[in-house]
């Protein structure tokens, strides 16, 4: 039988055929044992932390079509490159090769 806890365990099975991986009927008392709490995690200031990584994050010319050392523009008509170079400067994208 399904208890009301089950929607919020990481073991639940979201399916009408199944309550859970390990009691594909339901416990059988009125706890169960191998319940897993399935809350969300974000840290204390999730807004700084989102702010500060999308700074980081979209100064790359995959988003911007620009090098960020000259500002020499890339062109948009072609698939983006496998490795990042700039023509003008000789900048490269070191990540790249991660």
């Amino acid at each position: 039988m399904k208890l009301p806890e089950c929607d919020r365990c990481n073991l639940y099975s979201r399916t009408n055929y199944l309550v859970c991986a390990v009691h594909p009927a339901g416990p059988s008392g009125k706890t169960c044992p191998d319940f897993e709490s399935a809350e969300l995690w974000e840290p204390e200031n999730p807004e700084h932390y989102r702010e500060q990584h999308m700074d980081e994050w979209f100064w790359h010319p995959i988003f911007t079509g620009k090098c960020p050392d000259c500002n020499h523009s890339f062109s948009r008509l072609r698939l983006p490159p496998l490795h990042w170079r700039c023509s003008v400067c000789g900048w490269e994208d070191d990540e790249s090769d991660d």
